[in-house]
């Protein structure tokens, strides 16, 4: 069977969403008898899944621990990138093709010295489109030295590849728009929800009777708490609605964390609980333990990344409020499938008026995660990923 050598900073046993997608394609190809090699900068820890075993799973030695600061981020991508490079260049096969994470954005480079020192073929899969993200997330400024830069490798990633894989078709429609020259390369494979979560009641789930949510209306949010994401709108929105029947939920962490804490801690909020990520294992039960769930992106975000928590989301059968840019691909996405209802940013108003309307309206909201959970079947599962992929590195036909 054919090989493959996946290089992606988070890996098992990480719990970001990164981690957990890249495991997940992982194990599906090595399940369908490829011969998968991983390179990563995520530590082992003294138990691996079974699968694994299967698997040659290189890790880069590094003493820094990625965190949520810019920092941290840094310093750590760089012990990451070093080690990739001496793995790629002395260690990995010409024959066998590389597909780069864009974790760190610029691990492109590593694909490009592989063409180019020896000849090797690679697929980049570009999770957010870079240094765009950075720009609108506050950390790097456009135009300056180092925008053109991160443009010029970006251009050169994709250039070079086989091909690079965006994860909608916002995103392809903004990197055809930015370099025209190589729509032929950009191909749209859209991610996963990575648990089948059974069908379950909230009014019957442990993990919402734990936490006292199984008889107040709540509302979830779960994942990355990143630049990109409108935490701030949230926040504001629970300070409206302190005093209504509604709890909000965050289940995870990001460099917006503290803006959830200092909310907390500066108006008293008692209906925002905030949790550390739960483990993979507990995802059926954290997924359906509310009412509907949240996603949300600052504007323009939309055509940047894609974020995976929708598709759990859709998983868990359960109503969705967006907080997007009117017409974005998720208000388009959630309003023709019925599944959900988009509020725009920085509008905490409109959001707490939403969501104590849908707290008065059970059946509506009912039929919304009725409609996700079909969008799961027909669309979100992994197995339609995991065909594209074959496909598109392996030239298969199904």
């Amino acid at each position: 069977m054919p090989t493959i050598t996946i290089i992606t900073q988070y890996f098992h046993p990480s719990l970001s969403a990164t981690s957990q997608l890249m495991t997940d394609l992982t194990k599906g190809l090595s399940q369908h008898g490829y011969t998968v090699s991983i390179f990563t900068g995520t530590k082992a820890k003294d138990r691996n899944p079974e699968f694994l075993s299967q698997v040659n799973v290189n890790r880069a030695l590094s003493p820094i621990k990625s965190g949520t600061s810019i920092l941290s981020k840094i310093t750590s991508s760089i012990f990451f990138l070093l080690g990739a490079f001496i793995y790629v260049i002395f260690r990995q096969s010409q024959q066998t093709p590389l597909l780069i994470a864009s974790n760190p954005p610029y691990a492109g480079i590593l694909g490009i010295c592989f063409k180019f020192l020896k000849g090797g073929e690679y697929y980049f899969m570009l999770q957010d489109i870079f240094p765009e993200s950075a720009v609108m997330s506050g950390i790097m400024q456009p135009n300056n030295i180092l925008f053109s830069l991160f443009s010029k490798l970006i251009y050169l990633t994709c250039k070079y590849s086989q091909n690079t894989i965006v994860l909608s078709t916002s995103m392809q429609v903004f990197l055809e728009q930015r370099y025209p020259d190589l729509k032929q390369k950009i191909k749209v494979i859209e991610n996963w929800a990575i648990e089948d979560i059974p069908i379950c009641e909230k009014q019957n789930n442990e993990f919402a009777k734990q936490h006292n949510l199984n008889e107040t209306f709540t509302v979830l949010y779960s994942g990355n708490l990143g630049r990109l994401h409108d935490i701030e709108t949230i926040a504001a929105a629970a300070k409206i609605l302190k005093d209504c029947p509604i709890q909000f939920v965050f289940i995870g962490d990001g460099a917006k964390t503290k803006i959830l804490e200092e909310a907390i801690q500066t108006h008293q909020l008692k209906n925002i609980l905030l949790l550390p990520y739960q483990p993979r294992e507990l995802l059926l039960l954290t997924l359906t333990a509310c009412d509907v769930s949240i996603v949300s992106l600052i504007p323009g975000a939309e055509c940047l990344v894609a974020p995976s928590k929708l598709y759990g989301m859709f998983a868990a059968g359960r109503g969705i409020i967006a907080i997007s840019s009117p017409n974005s691909y998720i208000d388009q996405l959630l309003t023709n499938y019925g599944c959900g209802i988009n509020s725009p940013p920085n509008n905490p108003q409109h959001l707490a008026d939403l969501i104590l309307k849908l707290a008065n309206e059970p059946v509506k909201v009912k039929i919304m995660g009725e409609k996700a959970r079909q969008l799961y079947e027909t669309r979100y599962k992994f197995k339609r990923a995991l065909d594209e992929y074959e496909k598109l590195l392996f030239d298969l036909t199904f």
